[in-house]
């Protein structure tokens, strides 16, 4: 009993020794699926890029794709709030800024000649 409590003790002054994060700042991967798969598709299993969004900025890397990416964002409604298209290396990243977007639940979608991938987020 005794060693329960303290081990209950030594998690509590843990919690209150280390940082807390907010959404907004906390760097969290983007998961992405293969349009018209329905898997979860990971580097590992020949994804060509990935995705992680911190502090409004959404970083993507490019793994294995050379050539171009085509990056649209969609609202909850499905309306297009923002579409670039980036050209990239393999082993290259480039950067989308999210943060003027207004609180919700964004897709994004990333077009790799006539391979779709998309993934959500939430701001």
């Amino acid at each position: 009993m005794n060693v329960k409590v303290f081990f209950l003790a030594l998690l509590m002054s843990m919690g209150a020794a280390l940082p807390s994060y907010s959404m907004d700042d906390e760097n969290v991967v983007i998961i992405l699926l293969k349009q018209g798969s329905g898997e979860v598709q990971r580097p590992r299993t020949g994804v060509p890029i990935s995705a992680n969004i911190e502090s409004g900025i959404i970083t993507t890397e490019s793994n294995s794709y050379s050539g171009t990416i085509t990056v649209t964002i969609k609202d909850e409604d499905g309306d297009t709030v923002l579409s670039t298209v980036e050209n990239v290396s393999v082993n290259s990243q480039f950067t989308t800024n999210v943060s003027s977007l207004a609180d919700g639940t964004y897709t994004i979608y990333y077009t790799l000649g006539d391979t779709v991938y998309y993934g959500e987020f939430d701001l």
